[in-house]
């Protein structure tokens, strides 16, 4: 009897929070999540515009909308997400948006645009690999389209030349890092212990 007036008050109190909104934003942000997972982009949209109308959590949720415009192919739409998700004082969230602003711009072909938000995202996680890997990508591409210039170099190809320069001196710098910390690794010896026996 206990038991059952226990999950009936349970119950209760469950209908009551989904009923006040209480649950709201975050049901509608979990749906948003499952359907974007699924790839149904238009089910996720309409469930985060839901969630953004709540007033909560506004950076994150806008940061998820743009994600499903950028799947949608909906490029400065996804921009003006991110723009908004920009505000947030969460690193993670801040290295999501710089980093897929670097994919799309990437995509778009705006290679040194792209290296510039790679380089903020690895500014806030530097030990992302994809992050360091798009890096190099948009910097190759940087480079492929300085090399192809003109041999006459004025004013504006000679700031590109020394911010190539820059971007060759992080990434470098970089490498070593990494080079350290798997060299470090490496030295450590081995210890036998009677449980490899």
């Amino acid at each position: 009897m206990e038991r059952t007036l226990l999950g009936a008050a349970a119950v209760a109190a469950a209908l009551l929070m989904v009923s006040c909104g209480i649950a709201e934003p975050h049901v509608s942000v979990l749906r948003g999540n499952y359907a974007f997972g699924q790839g149904r982009y238009q089910s996720a949209t309409v469930d985060y515009l839901q969630a953004l109308e709540h007033g909560q959590f506004e950076e994150w949720i806008a940061f998820n909308l743009g994600n499903v415009y950028h799947a949608l192919g909906e490029n400065e739409s996804a921009l003006g997400m991110w723009q908004v998700a920009r505000r947030s004082d969460s690193d993670s969230l801040l290295f999501g948006v710089y980093y897929n602003t670097g994919l799309l711009l990437y995509e778009a072909g705006r290679y040194r645009e792209a290296y510039d938000q790679f380089v903020e995202a690895l500014r806030l996680n530097p030990t992302s690999i994809a992050g360091k890997i798009n890096l190099e990508l948009a910097l190759e591409r940087v480079q492929a389209g300085a090399a192809v210039a003109s041999p006459r170099r004025s004013d504006a190809e000679e700031q590109n030349g020394a911010a190539a320069d820059e971007s060759r001196r992080i990434l470098e710098y970089i490498r070593r890092r990494e080079e350290q910390r798997w060299f470090a690794v490496d030295e450590i010896p081995a210890e036998e212990s009677p449980r490899d026996w």
